[in-house]
């Protein structure tokens, strides 16, 4: 059973329902999709006692308007995107519980870029191959594929449990994921070595600004341009995190609704660990890229794990 939590006001910039995303049809040429910051996505959802793969809200930057429609409890994770219910402003990864007729108001941006607004129970969402997250480019998952629009509702999964009523918070130390989100750490590719050790030098070195041109598919990078190499290449399948050099020598940062295969060529790759920073990422924020080792990035990826099941912490208001 489901019954309506929400209705949309004023949808913002752009506002989606997604999960972890759906996984092992890349060779179908389907994307994963899903949450661009899926730390923040599992914190949201462990707030408010979901599994990891709750259905959730992302709201990117501000202007997201919702009226509450029933009783909820509600948590906030991500990017500080000017929370109020009614007149009170709401702290970011933390829980709390509304009542209907009042109003949930995004009005503007802090820090960060995307925000994961989540329901005890679970939005209600199409599910397409295992996933409720919206695809806008195939038009499936969460609202029929739809961004969310004024006069929207969005339903809440019933559950058997009896709602709590306690407040948690997450413990500060996690939120070291998010330490200056301006150096991202990257990994050699098979296609790094293709390039002059000169170019690789030079893209360590340089500072790129996000690009307005950037959207979930991917980053535009402004910054120098570097020169590919002079071989053609074969397509092959791109990661998350993969930086392609483009033909004019610009870079692009593949993003949670990349494309599955590309034939640009790869100069490295974000590790696992920090795409919850990349991902939070806004147009003109400067960049730089370090090099780091497979262990160091297998051994960044545990800590954050390790840091992401730390116990909640309990709030007496």
């Amino acid at each position: 059973m489901s019954e309506p939590v929400f209705r949309v006001l004023k949808p913002g910039l752009l506002s989606t329902l997604q999960d972890l995303g759906r996984h092992g049809y890349q060779r179908l040429g389907v994307s994963p999709g899903g949450a661009m910051d899926a730390f923040a996505l599992r914190l949201a959802n462990r707030l408010v006692g979901n599994l990891d793969n709750g259905v959730s809200l992302e709201l990117t930057l501000a202007g997201t308007e919702l009226q509450v429609l029933r009783n909820c409890e509600v948590a906030l994770a991500g990017a500080e995107l000017g929370a109020h219910l009614d007149s009170k402003p709401l702290a970011c990864w933390e829980n709390f519980f509304a009542r209907p007729g009042q109003l949930l108001v995004f009005s503007q941006r802090r820090r960060g870029a995307r925000a994961y607004l989540s329901v005890a129970g679970g939005f209600v969402a199409q599910n397409v191959l295992g996933s409720g997250s919206t695809d806008l480019r195939n038009g499936w998952g969460g609202l029929q594929g739809k961004r969310l629009q004024r006069g929207d509702e969005l339903f809440v999964q019933l559950t058997g449990r009896t709602d709590r009523s306690s407040f948690w918070s997450i413990r500060p130390d996690v939120l070291a994921e998010y330490h200056n989100p301006f150096l991202l750490r990257v990994l050699e590719c098979p296609q790094s070595r293709l390039f002059e050790i000169e170019t690789r030098q030079h893209f360590l070195r340089a500072e790129f600004t996000i690009s307005a041109d950037s959207d979930r598919m991917g980053y535009r990078l402004e910054g120098p341009r570097l020169v590919g190499p002079e071989q053609d290449l074969i397509s092959e399948a791109t990661p998350t995190g993969a930086i392609q050099v483009l033909p004019n020598g610009e870079l692009q940062l593949l993003m949670a609704d990349r494309q599955t295969v590309g034939g640009y060529p790869k100069i490295a790759v974000l590790i696992s660990a920090d795409l919850p920073k990349a991902a939070q990422l806004c147009p003109g924020h400067r960049i730089r890229f370090q090099e780091v080792s497979l262990h160091e990035a297998h051994r960044a990826l545990l800590e954050q794990e390790e840091r992401l099941n730390l116990e909640l912490l309990k709030r007496s208001t």
